[in-house]
């Protein structure tokens, strides 16, 4: 029951901050259409003249590559540009936010404006990003020891494929069972720095390994669960839009409004996450 007090106050939390998921909604939703308009531009200058689009709505067609010629290079270029400055911005972006959430969970009492957010964002962007890099070094670490060594192995001791995939499908199981416990890392040492104000990134990482000995499986066990929910959600997200796309009028609008809702909807299940590490942080374990 103690677990889903603390889901249930999380939960509470990241709802009553309505107002900062908006404003990391609208931020985000600008940064994307700087990527798409220019793409979006290119596929109407490729096919505005041409019955490539009629052929694309049956599924894609190999043909279409040799009949745009080089245009099709230099929209395949852009959008793998575009893709991975999204990705880069992306990290960028949410690393920023983190500080105002935490900030928020953490150390504000009462209401918590827009603007205090932005501050907070901005006055520990650095070290929180040393520290993301740091986490997202040891999981790829992590996928390599778990995942890497027992597929090269298995591969250096067998020549049937099929048992290199069964191993890695395990494996994969057992480093995605292990992620939980770099997000607590990761969060507590945010958590550190947002209510001690000292702005130094090892000293927050050994306080957020440190604090895996303080309630490790309530707090593991709600990460979770967290964790677990939002996968769930992204597979919804991604068979929704795949199974769903329209092909023009009104229908464009709605599939529009319903991805942005299901977006915001994402951006609470992470915005959870913190509160609820942010609530398992408190010494009585009772919220704010």
């Amino acid at each position: 029951m103690k677990l889903l007090s603390i889901l249930r106050k999380g939960a509470v939390k990241s709802a009553l901050s309505y107002k900062l998921l908006i404003t990391m909604w609208i931020i985000t939703l600008v940064m994307i259409l700087f990527v798409a308009m220019p793409l979006k531009l290119g596929l109407k200058m490729i096919f505005s003249k041409s019955f490539a689009a009629d052929r694309l709505l049956n599924g894609f067609d190999i043909g279409l590559t040799g009949d745009m010629g080089p245009a099709f290079g230099n929209l395949l270029a852009s959008a793998t540009y575009g893709g991975f400055l999204l990705l880069i911005a992306g990290f960028l972006l949410y690393t920023f936010f983190a500080g105002g959430l935490f900030a928020r969970f953490t150390t504000a009492y009462g209401s918590f404006k827009v603007s205090s957010f932005l501050k907070s964002s901005a006055h520990n962007f650095i070290t929180y990003l040393g520290i993301g890099i740091i986490m997202f070094l040891v999981i790829v670490v992590w996928a390599v020891v778990i995942i890497g060594i027992p597929a090269g192995i298995t591969s250096a001791v067998t020549d049937d494929p099929l048992s290199v995939i069964t191993v890695s499908k395990v494996m994969v199981y057992i480093w995605a069972l292990g992620l939980p416990l770099w997000f607590l890392v990761a969060d507590h040492s945010r958590i550190w720095v947002a209510s001690t104000g000292t702005r130094k990134v090892f000293k927050a990482l050994g306080a957020g390994f440190a604090s895996l000995r303080v309630r490790f499986i309530t707090s593991y066990l709600a990460v979770l669960i967290i964790f677990i929910v939002n996968l769930i959600f992204l597979w919804l997200i991604i068979t929704f839009t795949a199974s769903s796309i329209p092909e023009k009028g009104l229908w464009i609008f709605l599939f529009f409004i319903a991805t942005q809702v299901m977006f915001i909807l994402r951006l609470f299940l992470k915005v959870w996450r913190y509160a609820t590490v942010s609530e398992l942080a408190l010494p009585s374990g009772e919220g704010q």
